[in-house]
């Protein structure tokens, strides 16, 4: 009742944070916001799903968090290295409770009256030497309160800690669920990937494009990607509620609705409208001639009616320009 809860809870506490640098250290996309960002859109491209591609732009942060969550465990399903952390562990605390059980019973010897004091000065001794938390509530209680030998007692308790030390570490060696596993951490490792690749949390006020400025004292927002007319149900992005007369239902009317996103919100960077010299929505423009029927239907809207010039963009064009439009943006 009292040791083994301490031992999982020794074992799982530092998985987390460790777990963590194991995906930052292996996957490149774990290296900033923007690696982060520019791999979602590549995956998407590639995968080539429609569905995938609504939940991105509708449920960003849930599907961000659900990309970080797959890669942990596809990381995990992929490696020995959750037991080998789990095993070391383990090792660890069982070393520590059986120091801490010799060093209460030296020099003692004969009948026990009541072992709750000895394991209480257990607890005592791994929380000063050893920083852990024993929680001593479990020892309140009759079951504690009995008389037997101090050797007979300290044998049967060291015999139960080898046997606990040897079942759990069997359990750790076996096919584990690592779901489970993942649900039982304390600090899940998602959240640390989350806090290193989230950037800033705001959006476009009129297309819900993520500001991709990783800065922390930013003032000026400002997104790579702006999306255009079609992919957003109208009332999601629709900018009728706005009061600025340049941003009216027949700027919305336009296949880039963001030209004039400064009068919307001036700590928003303004939007070229040459749509010439945007290559950088080549990604978008694909996506759209893509699956413009799809989005039709999704959002119960009219065709948007593409430039043809858009309808010839390939997925190598989208990808190219995805890769140059997150070079230029380090390399500024």
């Amino acid at each position: 009742m009292v040791i083994k809860p301490l031992l999982l809870e020794y074992v799982n506490e530092p998985l987390g944070i460790q777990i963590a640098k194991e995906v930052k250290h292996k996957a490149q996309q774990y290296q900033s916001p923007h690696a982060f960002h520019q791999c979602i859109l590549e995956d998407l491209i590639k995968e080539d799903c429609f569905e995938s591609f609504v939940e991105y732009l509708l449920s960003y942060e849930d599907f961000r968090l659900r990309k970080i969550r797959e890669t942990v465990v596809s990381h995990l399903s992929d490696t020995t290295s959750l037991g080998e952390l789990r095993q070391q562990r383990l090792g660890e605390i069982v070393g520590k409770i059986a120091a801490a059980v010799s060093q209460t019973t030296e020099g003692t010897s004969g009948e026990l009256s009541d072992t709750k004091p000895l394991l209480e000065r257990v607890c005592l001794i791994l929380e000063r030497n050893s920083k852990i938390d024993v929680k001593k509530e479990s020892l309140n209680g009759p079951l504690f309160s009995i008389t037997t030998e101090w050797d007979r007692f300290v044998k049967c308790l060291m015999e139960l800690l080898a046997k606990m030390r040897l079942d759990l570490g069997q359990e750790f060696n076996q096919n584990v669920d690592v779901l489970e596993v993942l649900n039982d951490l304390p600090v899940q490792p998602q959240d640390q990937l989350l806090h290193i690749v989230r950037g800033c949390d705001k959006r476009c006020p009129l297309c819900k494009a993520p500001c991709e400025e990783e800065k922390l004292d930013h003032e000026v927002h400002s997104s790579l990607l702006h999306r255009p007319k079609g992919m957003l149900p109208y009332d999601f992005c629709s900018p009728s509620h706005l009061s600025c007369p340049e941003t009216s239902k027949e700027a919305y009317g336009e296949l880039i609705i963001c030209t004039n996103l400064h009068l919307e919100d001036p700590n928003w960077n303004n939007v070229s409208d040459d749509l010439n010299s945007q290559k950088t929505n080549n990604y978008w423009r694909y996506v759209l001639a893509r699956f413009n029927e799809k989005f039709a239907a999704e959002f119960k809207q009219e065709l948007v009616k593409l430039p043809e010039d858009w309808k010839q963009i390939t997925k190598e064009d989208a990808l190219e320009s995805l890769k140059g439009v997150f070079a230029k943006k380090e390399c500024s």
